[in-house]
């Protein structure tokens, strides 16, 4: 079996993902790349993550064609890729549906920066790109123009990307994301939410990229 340890990897992360509550069923994709080979790991489509193996993760090359795996890949395969292309810099990918970040993005809303761990993990405001259909190699460029210098984003009406060092980063950033878009809608009934002051560098909060 090509890339064990990769898939393995990834795996866990979307097994985790799950126990997180950060999506529903078989929603949401979990990817990384081998900086050796080049190839993308990523979780099949419409397989449970409970019973989820190792060898279900599909390998594939950045045009899309299949090296190894016995499923489909991800539907949203051609995301996953449009963000390796476009950055060589990421080498792992979270995109969850989960409950919170989706409602944001289906009001249009951008979540400021209220808590710390929205400036640390994300790099300040999780912001939501206009809709777009799913799917397509453009959907990666898309997603990547809102999310500009940061770590994650909202795509309106569908759910929340997270890029990383590594697949662990990537969800790490997802789960943060999603607590702040939580904070923030709880928040919101009471009053304006207030911003958390931007971080001096070396401060706890302070953005720590790839860390």
């Amino acid at each position: 079996m090509l890339l064990p340890e990769l898939r393995a990897r990834v795996r866990a992360a979307a097994q985790e993902a799950a126990r997180l509550q950060l999506m529903t069923m078989t929603s949401g994709n979990f990817s990384a790349r081998d900086p050796e080979s080049g190839h993308v790991v990523i979780t099949p489509s419409g397989r449970p993550y409970g019973t989820m193996r190792p060898e279900d993760v599909v390998v594939v090359r950045l045009d899309g064609s299949v090296v190894e795996g016995a499923h489909r890949p991800s539907s949203e395969t051609p995301l996953h890729l449009g963000v390796y292309r476009a950055r060589d810099d990421v080498q792992g990918i979270a995109h969850v549906h989960s409950a919170h970040a989706n409602a944001v993005g289906a009001l249009g809303l951008d979540v400021p920066p209220i808590v710390g761990t929205l400036w640390k993990y994300v790099g300040g405001p999780l912001r939501t790109a206009p809709f777009m259909e799913s799917g397509t190699a453009e959907y990666g460029a898309h997603a990547l123009a809102t999310m500009g210098e940061q770590r994650s984003m909202i795509m309106a009406n569908h759910g929340l990307l997270a890029i990383g060092r590594d697949v662990e980063v990537a969800l790490e950033t997802a789960a943060y994301a999603e607590e702040g878009a939580r904070v923030f809608l709880l928040a919101r009934p009471l009053g304006e939410p207030r911003e958390h002051p931007k971080p001096a560098p070396g401060m706890m909060y302070a953005p720590s990229w790839w860390k």
